[in-house]
């Protein structure tokens, strides 16, 4: 009897209407959850570390499961780089998953493009980037990223992935006064190449959330990047400082909190 709340110990799920938003601490590159009343979607499944370890198989399907969560209704990889797409396979090999949209050649499933949507739980997701036209021309992947839009009780994320200047141009073209959002998962991990003013301008995001790794080899964020966003207002919270960061949208409103502040051991210094 004493194994019986072990194995049936309740694991909170977001209300109805209500979106959480994991980004988790997988180094450099990009792994997060987002999950729904019920329904779940991995927004890319992190990098790749060597050829017997990836994130995926390390970081992204341990979380699903100390959550109970052996089913992914949609599995987004968003460009082919290897510190967002690296974990793919552990993910498909080791949890049950319903759909993989991608911009990645050669994965099976349907490709990502402007103006895919759909409703989970009364939470809006839409695809906003890249244009069905864009898988024509050749060019960097990162051009390609799926930008996902997420939307619950007329709060909203906007997660970026690695898109650069020009995509931010051709966002801000296209959408105008609607690219506004709560929070912003930073573009290419503060990359220099991206974080144009005219889109931070647009987005209006008081929260900004960097995926990156520790002392990692790029410098990334930059530091001209992060000055950037603060002077438009907002705060700043990083996965190499914070651990993983968790995101709370709903008709309470947008909370933040981070792992390492929630969590906190005594060799983490201050």
């Amino acid at each position: 009897m004493l194994f019986v709340p072990a194995l049936f110990w309740p694991v909170d799920k977001p209300p109805e209407g209500e979106a959480w938003i994991s980004v988790l601490d997988v180094g450099q590159g990009l792994a997060s959850v987002i999950r729904t009343r019920e329904h779940t979607l991995i927004y890319d499944p992190g990098p790749l570390y060597s050829a017997e370890s990836d994130a995926g198989q390390r970081v992204v399907v341990p979380y699903l499961r100390g959550l109970g969560i052996g089913h992914v209704d949609k599995l987004m990889v968003t460009h082919r780089d290897a510190d967002h797409a690296g974990g793919t396979a552990s993910v498909l090999a080791a949890l049950t998953v319903d759909e993989v949209v991608s911009s990645v050649i050669g994965i099976d499933g349907q490709p990502c493009s402007a103006g895919q949507r759909w409703v989970w739980d009364g939470v809006v997701f839409e695809v906003l980037h890249p244009l069905a036209e864009a898988y024509a021309a050749a060019g960097k992947s990162n051009h390609l990223s799926c930008v996902l839009r997420v939307e619950a009780a007329g709060h909203r994320m906007l997660l970026t992935s690695d898109i650069e200047a020009p995509d931010e141009v051709a966002l801000v073209q296209r959408y105008a006064d609607r690219l506004e959002a709560d929070v912003l998962l930073m573009p290419h991990h503060g990359s220099k190449t991206s974080s144009t003013p005219a889109f931070l301008q647009a987005v209006g995001a008081r929260q900004a959330v960097i995926p990156v790794g520790y002392r990692n080899r790029f410098g990334h964020p930059k530091a001209e990047v992060l000055a950037r966003h603060e002077g438009m207002g907002a705060e700043i919270w990083r996965t190499d400082r914070d651990g993983a960061v968790r995101i709370r949208l709903g008709a309470g409103g947008v909370g933040l909190s981070a792992w390492r502040q929630e969590h906190r051991r005594y060799w983490h210094g201050r």
